[in-house]
C-alpha cells in the first residue's frame, strides 16, 4: 500500500483546502454516510468530525442507505458490521455496482483480525472498532478519502487462515 506522509494528509484534510462533492465557497464537502442504528455511533462521529467541511449524515437500514446512495454520492460510507435489514457485505454488494461507489469502512464492537481480512479481501476499506478512538476514526476516514480522490488503488490483504 503506498505510504503517504501525515503532513500530506493533513495539508489535505478539512480546513486544509481539498474535498469532495458539494462546494463551500472554493472549498469542496467531504459527505460521508454512516449506517448504523446506534444514535450514540452518530453522536460519536459528529464529534470526532466536527468541521463544517466534513458532512455526516445517517441513516439506520441498508435500504434507506442505498436510497440515499442513489440520490446523493457519498465519498466514503461507514457502516455497523450488522444491520436489522442485512450487514456490511450487503452494503459493499451493493455500492459497488454505483457509478462511483464510495470506500466501504466497516464498525464493531468485534473487531478483529478475521473481520479486518474479510473485509479488505472482500474489497472494503478498513475496519473501525468500537468505541471509537478520535484519531483512529480521522486517520481511517481521512486517508479513505484520499485514496478514492486520488484514484490510488487499495491493497486487498492476503487470505488468513
Amino acid at each position: 500500500m503506498r505510504r503517504i506522509k501525515s503532513s500530506a494528509l493533513t495539508s489535505n484534510l478539512p480546513g486544509g483546502g481539498i474535498h469532495s462533492s458539494k462546494r463551500v465557497g472554493q472549498r469542496k464537502v467531504f459527505r460521508i454516510l454512516l449506517i448504523s442504528g446506534a444514535p450514540e455511533d452518530f453522536d460519536a462521529l459528529r464529534t470526532i468530525l466536527n468541521d463544517p467541511l466534513w458532512h455526516l449524515a445517517r441513516v439506520g437500514t441498508c435500504e434507506e442507505a442505498f436510497a440515499r446512495l442513489c440520490r446523493k454520492p457519498m465519498s466514503v460510507v461507514v457502516c455497523e458490521s450488522d444491520l436489522p435489514d442485512g450487514n456490511w457485505r450487503d452494503v459493499l454488494n451493493r455500492t459497488s455496482q454505483l457509478a462511483d461507489p464510495p470506500a466501504l469502512i466497516v464498525t464493531s464492537r468485534l473487531a478483529d483480525e478475521h473481520l479486518w481480512a474479510e473485509v479488505l479481501n472482500l474489497g472494503g476499506y478498513d475496519v473501525l472498532a468500537k468505541p471509537f478512538r478520535e484519531g483512529e476514526v480521522r486517520h481511517v476516514i481521512s486517508t479513505a478519502w484520499i485514496q478514492k480522490e486520488k484514484s490510488i488503488p487499495t491493497v486487498r490483504a492476503a487470505a488468513t487462515a
